[in-house]
């Protein structure tokens, strides 16, 4: 077994991986794993503050909306600042500085800490490019696979949640999470900073942008924006980060709510279904990474949504108090994610020019964000006119993102298996 293991596909790719990629691994877990504590409650710890469902998703929406700009920007500042620079500065301000959510008292607190976590979007741009650019071609799927796994272990953390919230209220355990993540993730930024080092594109393009201004930079977007429309390839990526990103919305915000008001159990079970998802996932890759190494990208997309789908049906089945049905449901939405999501982040990684990544990276998330940044207000105005709606309204996405797939010939083409 230990064997197995050991020459399992993802071993070999982490032994091999070197510089930006593998630090990028090494140091993931010092995030994912306070955010693995705080997430689950997060939604019950703005309720129990007062928050309604609307003020829930308006928040979610303003924090959209700010997202845009940020993300806008992102391109510019890292090929300005550098990818090392831009990702050090940036993720401590839109993730140590919003842990201000520790000393929340109303909706305005919240929304004051979602308008200054809004500035990650411009690290999604640097991260991505500082992990990806001096990673070999043949391994990025996998190193992707490889962060998706740190989130997963990083979730067996999650019963250390249950057992605080089992002793004392979400409101106090909430405040300490908040403050413990602060502490870890300005250690994942400042380890990665301090080990790792610039990539070679980034290299280039510091030296070419020295004597551009920011707005001239800025107006470059223009070209890059036609040369993205004109892609079936890039629209398609639009889609998928677009639709995915508005799925996340009801199955991360309105989950745990829906099953303790709507299904009543108790709030201490929310922090484990994370975990038995966590597992699932495990299981799912370690297991059937093989299988769908074989398989075609437009044949594990459909199966992936078609699993999205089967889940949240169940959810909508589940009778009250019935636990078994909801890990049904977690089973099967955890499946759909390890095989949706690394698919969708290394498309993006095949599809993108090397030269303009950067700011190809952030009109895709000014994209994503314009399109989905409706979604947050309006799924709370849903779950408070029926805790069901929200669900339903995914289902309806994921029959969407099967057509997409099904129309797609930029996936019939693609041989290459994203696991």
């Amino acid at each position: 077994m230990l064997q197995k293991l050991k020459n399992h596909v993802l071993a070999q790719t982490f032994r091999e991986l070197k510089g930006n990629p593998k630090w990028s691994i090494c140091t993931e877990p010092l995030w994912f794993i306070p955010y693995s504590l705080f997430v689950p409650f997060q939604s019950l710890y703005m309720r129990k503050l007062g928050l309604t469902s609307l003020e829930i998703g308006t928040t979610l929406t303003v924090g959209f909306l700010l997202q845009m700009f940020f993300a806008l920007i992102g391109g510019v500042i890292t090929d300005k600042m550098g990818r090392r620079k831009a990702t050090v500065i940036f993720d401590t301000l839109g993730w140590t500085v919003p842990c201000i959510w520790a000393f929340s008292q109303n909706f305005w607190w919240f929304l004051a800490a979602a308008a200054v976590n809004a500035a990650f979007q411009i690290t999604n741009t640097s991260w991505n490019c500082l992990f990806i650019e001096d990673c070999p071609p043949k391994h990025i799927t996998n190193a992707f696979t490889l962060i998706q796994m740190c989130g997963m272990l990083s979730v067996f953390f999650s019963p250390l949640a249950v057992i605080l919230v089992g002793k004392h209220d979400v409101v106090p355990v909430m405040r300490w999470l908040y403050f413990i993540a602060a502490i870890s993730m300005l250690a994942k930024f400042l380890l990665l900073y301090h080990f790792g080092g610039e990539t070679q594109i980034g290299k280039k393009r510091m030296e070419e942008t020295r004597n551009l201004s920011y707005f001239s930079m800025m107006k470059g977007y223009g070209r890059v924006f036609l040369t993205m429309i004109k892609s079936g390839k890039m629209r398609l990526v639009v889609y998928f980060m677009a639709l995915t990103n508005i799925i996340q919305i009801a199955t991360t915000n309105f989950f745990s709510l829906y099953v303790t008001e709507q299904i009543h159990l108790s709030d201490e079970l929310v922090a484990v279904f994370p975990v038995i998802r966590t597992i699932v996932m495990i299981a799912f890759v370690i297991g059937l990474q093989n299988l769908f190494q074989k398989l075609r990208m437009k044949a594990s997309l459909q199966i992936g949504f078609l699993m999205y789908i089967a889940s949240h049906l169940l959810l909508l089945l589940t009778p009250e108090k019935n636990l078994l049905l909801v890990m049904g449901y977690t089973i099967l939405e955890a499946a759909a994610y390890a095989v949706i999501i690394p698919r969708k982040d290394a498309l993006m990684a095949h599809y993108v020019e090397p030269k303009e990544r950067s700011r190809i990276y952030a009109l895709y998330n000014v994209l994503m964000i314009g399109i989905s940044a409706p979604f947050g207000s309006l799924v709370g105005w849903m779950f408070d006119l029926h805790p069901a709606l929200p669900f339903l309204f995914n289902i309806g996405i994921f029959v969407l993102c099967i057509f997409l797939t099904m129309a797609s010939r930029d996936l019939s083409h693609l041989e290459e298996s994203i696991s």
